[in-house]
């Protein structure tokens, strides 16, 4: 299980570091309205799902101990 828990935190963070080096260094990425709302929701879902994968592994350990 923390093997699971590290492999999906760490595919998290992998995925918020390259969407943002994609909307920092690719201009088109942002060309239109559509795809910038789209990189932003990509991003505002990612951390979302890291917030929430930090907040289950903190109550697993609560729990643990």
């Amino acid at each position: 299980m923390n093997i699971s828990n590290v492999g999906g935190f760490l595919c998290q963070i992998a995925n918020i570091i390259l969407i943002l080096y994609s909307l920092i260094f690719s201009s088109e990425s942002t060309e239109d309205a559509i795809s910038g709302v789209s990189y932003m929701f990509w991003l505002a879902a990612h951390g979302n799902s890291l917030l929430f994968a930090a907040t289950c592994g903190v109550v697993v350990n609560h729990m643990v101990c």
